[in-house]
């Protein structure tokens, strides 16, 4: 089994005070809950401002620091959502979700292979796609718009993933399509996903949470059914799930099995 938390915190218009709000939420989380393998937090959970210089921090610098901390404080395995940050190596800023263990070090970092809208002109991209171990388990780390394209994560699957972690900036307008988009992805690979999602208001948009842990209920095979626990709506707060990795792991090998290579499929017009 495998305990897996959201935390979902507001964002506010000061670091510091959005620091204290992670805090306070974990500590109620393990007020409820005794342990837990890993906390996945939101793309976004500092604020977002106009200046965008001021929103990109050095390699491994503040944000980085805290959350390495907290990993370490609490005894636990935190993926760090997403932090802009500028790399000596690299010509411009990586948008890059690092995991930490439980004794707060760094086992690696995600950057975001699939840049959306404007981060395209202002960030870099990753070229590499990374698999964690941890636990006895493996999981991959799709920041945000990683997501929206089929092909990463039946890559991450096909790979040796066993869970896919997202960290999510999905404003209002976006939430339909984003729950169309996990539940694809799930069972498109059959395979859980964690999805952590913004709260607040910044930039006049709203970012609504509504975090999701979607794993399969057991003995469902054909059709497999979704068993889904979320975080709330429009508020602060969190959501916590355990589930057995074998389960989908058996139905992973089922439709693996089921699959047609495209090379094997001829396209024709029809008519000729």
């Amino acid at each position: 089994m495998v305990q897996i938390a959201c935390i979902q915190p507001e964002v506010s218009q000061d670091n510091e005070a959005c620091y204290l709000e992670i805090e306070e939420l974990i500590k109620k989380f393990f007020s409820k809950h005794n342990s837990c393998d890993i906390i996945c937090l939101p793309e976004r959970w500092v604020p977002l401002i106009n200046e965008k210089k001021i929103n990109v921090q050095k390699e491994r610098g503040k944000n980085y620091q805290f959350i390495k901390n907290l990993a370490k404080e609490y005894s636990i395995g935190i993926i760090s959502g997403a932090i802009w940050e500028k790399r000596d190596a690299s010509n411009r800023p990586r948008i890059t979700s690092y995991f930490f263990d439980d004794s707060g070090e760094e086992i690696g970092r995600q950057d975001k292979l699939h840049l959306y809208s404007h981060e395209q002109k202002n960030f870099e991209p990753g070229e590499c796609l990374y698999l964690f171990s941890y636990k006895n388990f493996c999981f991959a780390i799709l920041i945000c718009f990683d997501m929206a394209f089929f092909e990463t994560p039946r890559l991450a699957a096909e790979s040796g993933a066993e869970i896919l972690f997202s960290p999510t900036q999905i404003r209002e307008e976006g939430i339909k399509n984003w729950d169309i988009y996990l539940k694809a992805r799930a069972l498109e690979n059959r395979i859980p996903v964690v999805a952590c999602n913004t709260y607040g208001t910044f930039l006049k948009r709203n970012f609504p949470g509504h975090s999701k842990i979607i794993s399969f209920v057991e003995d469902f095979i054909s059709p497999s059914k979704l068993k889904i626990v979320e975080a709330p709506f429009n508020s602060s707060g969190f959501a916590f799930d355990d589930f057995d990795l074998n389960f989908p792991k058996k139905l992973r090998k089922l439709r693996f099995k089921e699959i047609i290579e495209k090379s094997k499929i001829t396209v024709k017009k029809a008519g000729l």
